[in-house]
């Protein structure tokens, strides 16, 4: 089995190291390992050297799985340092009826505030609690009305920059590239029932777009090349 066919899943929290592989296909868990550690606490002061020997040991668990290299993971971590942000943002449109470029405007303006407030943060996760039209609370963005003002209420999510510099620089030991790190409290508290206790499952949906009022975020490298966050199931 290729690399390109799976994405590779990490979680850790300061007790486990959790990894899984889900074949692209067709979603299927292929491989799922989870083992006990100690961690006195994860935060951009931990020194991740002591992870070295788990977390290599479980690279080439899962490379003997699929018959092939890791190149790409998705990184799940609990973190003492984790912080919330909330805001909101509000605009007037005469009358008009609601465009996705609106909602995508009041999302930068709101990133752009956050990252100019927070230099030290990176924002991981980007979610619409609420939109406000017409003075009416709606979880998602109605389309059929005309609309006077329009305002959202956002929360961010953000990790220290160190942290995730910290975890992407370890990862390139082994050549890999982390494509996305996650958030485990908050997969945790939107998980289903389905997935029951398996972290690395509810990552997986959450990326599949479990929570319909996540934005998502593009990757690094991708943004590079001018794209921003698309939208999940914002307009019905």
């Amino acid at each position: 089995m290729s690399e390109k066919e799976t994405d590779v899943y990490f979680s850790l929290n300061r007790k486990k190291l959790s990894t899984g592989v889900f074949k692209k296909s067709d979603h299927s868990l292929i491989f799922f390992n989870e083992e006990n550690i100690n961690i006195n606490s994860l935060n951009e002061y931990t020194n991740f050297e002591i992870l070295r020997k788990p977390i290599e040991k479980n690279i080439k668990k899962i490379e003997k799985n699929i018959n092939s290299f890791i190149a790409n993971i998705f990184f799940m971590i609990e973190t003492d340092e984790t912080i919330s942000i909330y805001i909101s943002l509000m605009k007037k449109l005469d009358n008009k009826k609601i465009q996705q470029k609106d909602i995508k405007y009041l999302i930068q303006d709101a990133k752009l505030q956050i990252l100019k407030a927070y230099p030290n943060k990176d924002i991981v996760h980007i979610i619409v609690n609420k939109y406000i039209v017409n003075d009416l609370d709606y979880n998602f963005v109605p389309m059929d009305i005309n609309c006077n003002k329009i305002s959202i209420d956002i929360q961010f999510i953000c990790f220290s920059k160190n942290l995730i510099k910290k975890i992407e620089t370890f990862f390139t030991n082994f050549q890999i590239y982390v494509d996305k790190i996650i958030c485990s409290k908050y997969a945790e508290s939107v998980k289903d029932d389905k997935t029951q206790n398996n972290i690395c499952q509810i990552g997986y949906n959450l990326n599949k777009g479990l929570n319909k009022q996540e934005v998502a975020i593009v990757p690094k490298k991708i943004e590079k090349s001018g794209f921003f966050e698309k939208l999940f199931h914002f307009f019905k």
